[in-house]
């Protein structure tokens, strides 16, 4: 697979604007299909080594039960950090079925 370059179909700020706080912003790729989002997404973490997007985080599209989901599933990794400190907890990166996309 070669280089994947998205185009920007449209691009917004999210929530109100507070003194001291970042606001994020929302970006929609036009990805022809399912094996660029992955590609995207999976490059992603690519971003945190350059001096310029070192604070950029790219998250793939959820419906609202995703969201409530993942959601739970942070909360249960924070609760697992609150109580062994030591010990590495991550998230696993899983897409939707083909049929979904």
């Amino acid at each position: 697979m070669g280089v994947v370059i998205p185009k920007t179909v449209d691009c917004y700020r999210v929530g109100w604007k507070q003194e001291g706080k970042a606001r994020p912003v929302r970006v929609r790729l036009d990805c022809q299909n399912r094996g660029d989002v992955e590609f995207v997404l999976i490059h992603s973490k690519r971003l945190k080594n350059t001096a310029k997007y070192s604070q950029v985080y790219l998250a793939p599209d959820r419906s609202k039960e995703q969201r409530q989901e993942h959601s739970l599933l942070v909360k249960k990794m924070n609760d697992l950090i609150s109580a062994d400190p030591t010990k590495h907890y991550f998230i696993r990166v899983c897409f939707a079925a083909k049929d979904q996309y």
